[in-house]
């Protein structure tokens, strides 16, 4: 058994950690699954635009739900029953977690522009050379929600509509917004690409906090199942 009282509020907030870090592992895990099999997204993604790179997202998240609530439950079991082989084990596959993160991160930095680049295609490939109000009812829905999601008019430019004019969440800019001069002479909101582009770049120190944050958390996880470990190693040495 682990001795002294900071062994016990290690093992307590290591317990704490791992319980939280179990419970996002289902939250990912839920988003992955819900994201691959929702039907409405499913039509705009594998039916209207050709976005394949997306299910391949979803099946990341699924993974590192899964992979996450591993490591979460070998954590607080290790912690609850002071096992060192499940401690040892949480231990390396959180360094592995970090490590694929740090790469992860790299990879996300060098390809945001082919990011761009892969979606406009889709989206061109989509339209194939159509007004968003020549296609079927799906699609045009879909660019209304987002729209309104992300206050925005057309997807890669305003003339995706035949006149941006007559939607209402395109003629909705006002001066001293964010606005562009349509094709109809008119006032619109800028299309939901750049504004996308705009609200990342506007977060992306944000996003980059939240990751650092999260990776020290990892990072102290392990010196706690650390300490614990060598802790019950040497309660382990004086009793014999």
């Amino acid at each position: 058994m682990a001795e002294g009282c900071c062994a016990s509020i290690i093992k307590i907030l290591l317990f704490i950690f791992n319980f939280v870090f179990w419970i996002i592992g289902i939250a990912i895990l839920a988003v992955g699954i819900w994201l691959r099999v929702d039907d409405r997204i499913s039509k705009v993604v594998a039916g209207e635009i050709d976005l394949g790179f997306f299910y391949t997202a979803c099946y990341v998240l699924i993974v590192a739900g899964a992979f996450t609530m591993v490591v979460g439950f070998l954590g607080c079991w290790g912690a609850v029953k002071e096992n060192r082989l499940f401690l040892l084990l949480f231990a390396i596959l959180i360094g592995l977690l970090v490590l694929l993160e740090f790469i992860a991160g790299i990879l996300a930095v060098v390809y945001r522009n082919d990011l761009n680049k892969w979606v406009e295609e889709a989206i061109g490939d989509a339209l194939d050379g159509k007004k968003v109000n020549e296609m079927d009812n799906d699609f045009q829905t879909f660019v209304r929600d987002l729209q309104g999601e992300f206050t925005c008019c057309g997807l890669t430019q305003t003339s995706d509509w035949s006149n941006p004019c007559t939607q209402g969440q395109c003629a909705a800019c006002t001066v001293g917004n964010d606005c562009e001069v349509s094709s109809c002479g008119r006032l619109v909101h800028k299309p939901c690409l750049t504004t996308l582009n705009k609200f990342l770049q506007d977060n992306i120190i944000i996003v980059g906090g939240v990751g650092l944050a999260f990776a020290f958390l990892q990072i102290v996880g392990i010196v706690f199942a650390c300490i614990l470990r060598r802790n019950l190693d040497d309660s382990s040495s004086n009793v014999a």
